[in-house]
């Protein structure tokens, strides 16, 4: 049985939820941009539960401890291409040896969350030295990356206390994933943005900032599906970077 969920952290402890209410053991658990149909499979789609993966998420920190849920978390972040799977053995093994988990490391499925996890860590704070913001002709400041890893959300944080007096964006182009700050909140999105060549770069990122918060003031146009391609915030609070600054 191989579980199909969005590949969101919270569609895979969805899925994780629903291996344990039917009592299955899925070979693996999958994101839609990863699975490849095969004909010999038998193949159970996940649709994300907030209630569900939320149950999932309490259970962790209950048995296990924060710092669980954040390694997990970071570990999500890496976009290894069988996240799902390493999660959901992680926290079977959790549930086993409980706080323990968090030094486990001689059992091969721990050890590779725990990798993931290291290399996130690792290169969100590289980022955090190197990283560099260009005034735009508006004054907005926009930073250009392409990490290795999705490690925007752990930075825009910094930067939102570091430069909290000005308005800035930071765009990772490898995942075409913009953190939008108005002074005031962090705003993520995703937007495939084409820059013609007879255009200046400046003009089209000032336009997505002015177009994105002119939409989001209006309450009935605000896009919450947009917002939850990215970590609720509720997760946040768990995350170390997020907890020092």
């Amino acid at each position: 049985m191989i579980y199909v969920t969005d590949g969101s952290f919270e569609g895979i402890l969805t899925a994780i939820f629903a291996a344990y209410e039917n009592k299955e053991v899925p070979e693996s658990i999958v994101s839609r941009d990863f699975y490849q149909m095969s004909l010999d499979t038998d193949v159970r789609e996940i649709d994300t539960d907030e209630e569900k993966s939320g149950r999932v998420y309490h259970t962790v920190i209950q048995k296990m401890s924060h710092e669980a849920i954040e390694t997990m978390y970071k570990a999500w972040l890496s976009e290894h291409f069988d996240i799902g799977t390493a999660l959901y053995k992680y926290i079977k093994i959790g549930l086993k040896v409980g706080r323990k988990i968090l030094s486990y490391l001689q059992d091969p499925d721990v050890l590779l969350v725990h990798d993931l996890a290291y290399k996130v860590t690792g290169e969100a704070h590289g980022f955090l030295g190197m990283l560099r913001f260009k005034k735009l002709n508006s004054g907005l400041f926009y930073s250009k990356i392409e990490p290795d890893n999705n490690i925007t959300m752990i930075i825009a944080e910094h930067f939102k206390d570091r430069l909290s007096d000005q308005p800035w964006i930071i765009h990772d182009a490898k995942r075409s994933i913009f953190a939008l700050y108005d002074t005031d909140q962090v705003i993520f999105i995703k937007e495939s943005i084409s820059i013609p060549v007879d255009n200046c770069e400046d003009k089209i990122y000032e336009e997505l900032w002015k177009n994105y918060f002119k939409t989001i003031a209006i309450e009935s146009r605000k896009n919450i599906k947009r917002q939850k391609q990215f970590l609720p915030r509720r997760y946040w609070k768990n995350l170390t970077e997020m907890q020092q600054y």
